[in-house]
């Protein structure tokens, strides 16, 4: 015999058309470049950088197509570097011809930019190898490596860089357990029913559960209602309750009825919301 206490763990998995993955701050970092006399971006010069000499955040995104990374020199000044596979592709090691500015770039052509100190440019050719990638769940890149050629507003002169990032483990994605007592209490006269539960996170988040009851009655009889809640959801158990209010003239009874359940949640780390459906058989009882 089905238990009249069920549970279930709701677990979301982003797809590509997530979101960029929150900022991190790398446990080992380098960015370095030479530039070109004439190059507007380098202005000649030369830099280089790692966590002694500046503050470094990474940024990927596109389920491992991109990889961004944002420099604070301690002596001022700032550096903007972003790297992106065409359009629809992960990340992988191999070179990468005919980029152009990111994110400008057209289909099957990779993005790339380095911009900083007030300089940008309007438009850019160039390449760059990725030498080293590792990802973990979601297309969080753990591990970067590469080296990049960049011109100028089609210019000759060029400038050439490095960049090498080790992040530190990402955070699990968002899981929402939401356990349902499925033997509800409905009202003899006004039909109406109501069900609870409890509901768990293992992050925090914000949780929508839009639920629909249906009871077939007779052949020509069948009852409706629509609930929804709304609720923070922590590490931490809570309860909820679901109050469903017949629509039309058909009152909810006695009986064995239909509860089919929608959670969702928003992922912020990941950018991405976490949802699934699910159905249950209710036993709706008397109200004591």
């Amino acid at each position: 015999m089905r238990s009249l206490f069920t549970s279930v763990v709701l677990v979301g998995m982003l797809g590509f058309a997530a979101g960029p993955v929150a900022a991190q701050t790398p446990v080992e970092a380098s960015l370095s470049f030479v530039s070109d006399q004439g190059d507007y971006i380098g202005a000649g010069q030369s830099r280089s950088f790692t966590l002694d000499t500046a503050s470094f955040t990474s940024r990927s995104g596109q389920n491992g197509g991109y990889f961004g990374v944002t420099v604070f020199p301690f002596d001022g000044g700032f550096w903007f570097l972003d790297i992106a596979a065409p359009q629809g592709t992960q990340l992988v090691p191999g070179a990468y011809e005919g980029a152009v500015r990111y994110p400008f770039q057209g289909a099957g052509q990779p993005g790339l930019s380095l911009s900083g100190d007030g300089r940008g440019c309007n438009t850019l050719t160039g390449r760059f190898d990725v030498l080293e990638v590792v990802f973990a769940a979601n297309g969080f890149i753990e591990r970067f490596h590469a080296r990049f050629e960049q011109h100028c507003e089609g210019a000759a002169a060029a400038l050439f860089g490095e960049v090498r990032i080790v992040n530190p483990p990402p955070p699990p994605p968002l899981q929402i357990s939401l356990t349902i007592q499925t033997s509800g209490q409905v009202d003899r006269q006004s039909g109406k029913v109501r069900l609870t539960g409890t509901i768990k996170c293992n992050i925090p988040a914000d949780v929508s559960v839009n639920a629909v009851l249906t009871q077939r009655l007779s052949r020509f009889s069948l009852a409706t209602a629509n609930s929804t809640l709304f609720t923070p959801c922590s590490s931490t158990s809570s309860a909820w309750t679901l109050d469903f209010t017949p629509q039309g003239n058909v009152p909810f009874g006695n009986g064995m009825a239909q509860l089919d359940v929608v959670a969702s949640g928003y992922d912020s780390y990941y950018g991405a919301f976490v949802n699934i459906s699910r159905s249950y058989a209710a036993k709706l009882l008397p109200q004591r």
